[in-house]
């Protein structure tokens, strides 16, 4: 054997962690291989494997990011207005704190998902349309803010409710508890956190929810200060309510921002 053949056999051998690193230890007879559990595995997914998915969501998803966080921005200046009464419990203050709290977890998710937690994201999707629907039920039933102070609305409740305002609401919600939160066979699929790729399956889904979260809650969040939007986007006043009625322009508008990636593909 010439000193290259060695010195390439040499580098073919696996990587042992230092002794001290080790967690556990144990030989997989089927691929004859030494199996490592190590006890700095939190720090190196923190530091050295996260940052790499990440970025690697970050560079597919950029364009999407972009257009949400435009849609965000529309949102957020919204409630602004009455955020900075803490200690008021009356209808507006309330509800742009809960949208405030929904805005946080909309982040969450995107923090989640660009980390490779896929699953996981759909989990905080799920609370996200769980507070938008309490929010739309505070706005159209009576007793539902006091309700809420008192500790008594029910906030699964709340979806029933919301869905007479925004009907797929419902539906969407149905998907994401059962394929996300409540436990069954697919939780039992093995998941590695992987770096992101333009055919990622669960990358389609999490950039079109994406869209479709941020949209809903500008269309909440309009809904509920309806009376202090000069020209609403999506709610024309209609007796002594409002009712969904954008123009022309915004549904074609709403067509092109809520287009899933393979549609986007096969245009």
């Amino acid at each position: 054997m010439s000193r290259r053949s060695r010195r390439n056999t040499r580098g073919a051998r696996p990587k042992f962690p230092p002794r001290d690193k080790v967690a556990t230890l144990h030989i997989d007879t089927d691929s004859e291989r030494f199996v490592f559990t190590t006890k700095d595995m939190i720090q190196n997914q923190l530091r050295r494997d996260g940052p790499k998915i990440r970025r690697s969501f970050d560079l597919v998803a950029k364009d999407d990011i972009a257009a949400c966080s435009a849609v965000f921005g529309l949102a957020a200046g919204l409630c602004v207005r009455h955020l900075p009464r803490l200690d008021d419990n009356g209808y507006k203050a309330t509800v742009s704190r809960l949208l405030s709290s929904a805005m946080s977890t909309y982040l969450a998710s995107i923090e989640v998902a660009r980390h490779g937690y896929r699953r996981q994201y759909g989990m905080l999707a799920r609370s996200l349309i769980e507070t938008i629907a309490t929010v739309i039920a505070i706005a159209i039933r009576p007793t539902a803010l006091e309700e809420f102070h008192g500790g008594t609305l029910q906030s699964t409740k709340c979806v029933g409710w919301a869905k007479e305002v925004l009907e797929p609401l419902g539906m969407y919600y149905g998907m994401l508890s059962n394929q996300f939160v409540h436990i069954g066979p697919a939780h039992a699929a093995f998941e590695p956190l992987l770096r992101y790729t333009p055919d990622d399956e669960a990358l389609s889904f999490i950039v079109s929810s994406m869209r479709g979260n941020v949209w809903m809650l500008f269309l909440t969040a309009e809904l509920v200060f309806h009376d202090e939007i000069e020209n609403c986007r999506y709610w024309k006043p209609m007796g002594e309510g409002v009712a969904f009625d954008p123009s022309p322009e915004e549904r074609q508008w709403m067509a092109s921002f809520l287009i899933t990636p393979d549609e986007r593909a096969s245009a």
